[in-house]
């Protein structure tokens, strides 16, 4: 039985102080991880004093740092949620452009392939005009995972589909697919989801940066299997107090990581089933959109990918699969295993990004059910 209106209204609003909270967090990490900084300042030979940590914590108190910098990490959730899920999307500082087509056969795929793009953004600005709402920035992912999200900040929204789901799904199922995504774009969804998704991708990034920092180190090179980058054989007494920074800060990154991955996959449980019930009143079927999720799940892809299980995209996408193709490299090296071993771990202990598909079927067969017994003359 899905979670009631008033349920769900409940634990969004929990879920919106949870973030606010996960952001006070994050900013009272960063406050901890300078005072490790500061403290490290003498083994450079600086002269900061005896007293380091006293001092430091009296100078700048937490109260103010807290109060000052939540709303300045909800600010760049803002305005930089956005663009860093679209990099993480698209593996990259920008998303992807085709390259220029060379042979014949080329260049009929990207005609069929901007046909197809034409085709799917008169589709959406069909959907979007028969609730009154601006039609958003349409865009085709060439992917073999038959998946759809939709990203969006003030000022910009864009819907993403990939070629598979255009090739597999029929025309209303599409439609109830593109209508979700619309949903969770007319409802905010998509705004809240884009920049709650900051934390995570900001969090994730920092620990893998300060795992490469050990890999690469002098000191800790042996252990992990990696290689000692140029910097680190040269400066070797600068780079002492680097290594002790980053095993005193991967600790905080990873919790931070996990608290407010935890958080958002959560909300985003939350919302599904208010875009499906949205998706169902622009595009007026609910069989026609449990009929879409039995298609896209039918190959039982595994819910957990573990390549893509730090980007905040799957968490934005109508079902649960990251949009990526092709076979993960097998880790090679003590560090690439022990993250593997770190991703697998979290993976367990993290909730799952949506709901179950059969709960979601169910809802929108009870829909159906009370549709057609209200038309029934």
């Amino acid at each position: 039985m899905p979670p009631t209106h008033s349920t769900r209204r409940l634990r969004l609003g929990a879920l919106l102080l949870g973030l606010v909270a996960f952001d006070a967090l994050a900013v009272v990490t960063a406050y901890v991880l300078a005072h490790v900084a500061y403290g490290l300042l003498p083994a450079l030979g600086l002269p900061v004093g005896a007293s380091v940590w006293t001092r430091g914590f009296h100078l700048v108190p937490l109260g103010p740092v807290v109060l000052a910098g939540t709303p300045l990490v909800l600010a760049l959730q803002c305005c930089f949620g956005y663009r860093v899920t679209l990099r993480e999307a698209a593996g990259g500082p920008d998303l992807p452009e085709a390259p220029e087509p060379e042979t014949t056969r080329e260049r009929f795929t990207a005609i069929k392939r901007k046909r197809t793009a034409t085709q799917l953004r008169k589709r959406v600005a069909r959907l979007a005009q028969t609730v009154d709402m601006a039609t958003p920035e349409v865009r085709v992912i060439d992917s073999a995972t038959p998946n759809s999200y939709a990203a969006s900040r003030p000022g910009e929204r864009t819907l993403f589909v990939t070629t598979a789901l255009i090739n597999q799904l029929a025309d209303d199922e599409l439609d109830a697919v593109l209508a979700h995504e619309l949903a969770h774009l007319k409802n905010g969804d998509s705004f809240v989801m884009t920049a709650a998704a900051f934390l995570p991708i900001v969090s994730a990034r920092a620990t893998r940066r300060l795992r490469t920092t050990l890999e690469t180190s002098v000191f800790t090179h042996r252990f992990l299997d990696g290689e000692i980058s140029r910097n680190a054989v040269g400066a070797a007494y600068f780079h002492l107090p680097l290594v002790a920074f980053a095993l005193a800060a991967v600790p905080f990154t990873a919790a931070l990581y996990l608290a407010s991955t935890t958080c958002y996959r959560l909300l985003s449980r939350v919302r599904e089933y208010a875009a499906d019930a949205g998706g169902v009143a622009i595009c007026g079927s609910p069989a026609a959109l449990a009929s879409a999720l039995e298609t896209l799940t039918a190959d039982q892809r595994p819910a957990t990918d573990i390549r893509t299980a730090e980007t905040g995209v799957r968490e934005l996408c109508v079902v649960p699969y990251a949009i990526a193709d092709g076979t993960p490299d097998p880790p090679e090296g003590r560090a690439e295993r022990l993250a593997h071993r770190w991703r697998s771990v979290s993976e367990r202990l993290l909730p799952g990004s949506h709901p179950d598909v059969e709960r979601r079927i169910a809802a929108l067969a009870e829909r159906q059910s009370a549709r057609d017994q209200h038309e029934r003359p």
